[in-house]
């Protein structure tokens, strides 16, 4: 009898620890079978103010843009600047050999002291004529004649001043200066080489400070620019392709009428550019700001994914795992999203991985939880 309780007993405790053992590598291949934490990126819902508005694709163009010519004929006898350098209007730019036009002026001052010479001696005859005539010495016809020729000397030296001028400007037109602050390109008349009044082009100077900017505006987006200029100043930010530094100006023109073509209204912005760091023809991406909301919950754009419920996000519900939580959301700008409902000011979202998440999913997050852009 007690040798078979002990065979029972042993019998109960194998079957035991078989069970045990059976339990533990359930456990473990079903350990083995669950999903691995998905790797996220995560960014913050904030509170802020927010520009709404559009992008386009722009073009720099100079304010003003001038072919310099000379305005006389002449050789070139100095270049004054250096090609590609900024200029100040009234610098002198080019300088004509004024040989020619010294000549003429001198001529035209010794043909002034000429005539001004012999109207002092028509006027002294004038007047011995009026005594004479009163005397009863000369005829009538005399003392008229002296007053005629009084009269065109004073005529010539009218005509002798003018030529004058004429000859001083003349001679001052071989210093060609610039019109306005600007950029010189190239010169195209070198040192020696023969400017045709009015014809020749000698350089090509670009006022670049401040700069235009030219992009299309869509046409579904003109009535609420109208709106925005008719509210004030409309903000206009410009950024090169490839570069991070943004340029700020103002809306300055709509043209009067849509390309029918294109769909389209041509806009322009004056852009500030004291540095010159933009230049004539270069293309950039244009950000115009119709609108801004002020202190609006928003969050990274990437985090608002779109279901058949509507617009939802996966939130960071503890600290490795994530709740997909519907939202309600307005106006997006900026690469972020106004969160109407459905957030709270610092909650993380999930801005990358969403396709491999569920609700109450495992997270890896990639970075610490940032503000996104």
């Amino acid at each position: 009898m007690i040798r078979s309780a002990l065979l029972v007993s042993a019998l109960a405790a194998a079957a035991v620890l078989a069970r045990l053992a059976f339990k533990d590598t359930a456990a473990d291949a079903h350990a083995s079978q669950a999903v691995p934490a998905v790797s996220v990126s995560l960014g913050t819902a904030t509170v802020g103010d927010m520009a709404l508005g559009f992008e386009a694709a722009g073009r720099a163009e100079a304010k003003a843009s001038v072919q310099l010519k000379s305005r006389v004929d002449g050789q070139v006898a100095e270049v004054a600047f250096q090609e590609g350098q900024s200029v100040h209007k009234g610098q002198l730019m080019y300088r004509l050999d004024p040989a020619v036009y010294q000549t003429a002026a001198r001529q035209a001052e010794g043909t002034l002291a000429r005539d001004q010479a012999q109207l002092v001696k028509l006027r002294s005859d004038a007047d011995r004529n009026e005594a004479l005539f009163r005397q009863g010495f000369i005829a009538e016809s005399v003392l008229t004649q002296s007053r005629a020729d009084l009269n065109a000397m004073q005529a010539s030296l009218t005509t002798d001043r003018a030529a004058l001028d004429n000859a001083r400007l003349q001679l001052g037109y071989c210093n060609i200066v610039a019109p306005y602050d600007g950029v010189a390109g190239a010169t195209q008349l070198p040192l020696g080489g023969a400017a045709q009044a009015n014809v020749t082009t000698l350089v090509v100077i670009n006022q670049v400070d401040p700069i235009n900017v030219s992009f299309p505006v869509p046409e579904a987006r003109l009535e609420s620019l109208k709106a925005a200029l008719h509210r004030g100043a409309v903000r206009v930010t410009a950024r090169a392709q490839g570069g991070e530094r943004v340029f700020a100006g103002a809306l300055s023109f709509i043209d009067n009428g849509v390309d029918a073509a294109s769909g389209s209204i041509l806009a322009k912005a004056l852009i500030d550019n004291r540095d010159h760091a933009l230049t004539p023809g270069q293309f950039l991406a244009v950000t115009v700001q119709v609108d801004e909301l002020r202190q609006v919950l928003s969050v990274p754009s990437a985090a608002v994914e779109s279901g058949v419920d509507g617009p939802y996000a996966f939130v960071l519900a503890h600290d490795t795992r994530v709740a997909l939580r519907r939202l309600k959301v307005g106006a997006a700008a900026g690469g972020r999203t106004v969160v109407l409902e459905g957030l709270q000011p610092g909650e993380h979202v999930v801005t990358s991985g969403q396709s491999r998440l569920r609700d109450g999913d495992a997270v890896n997050i990639d970075a610490a939880p940032k503000v996104s852009p």
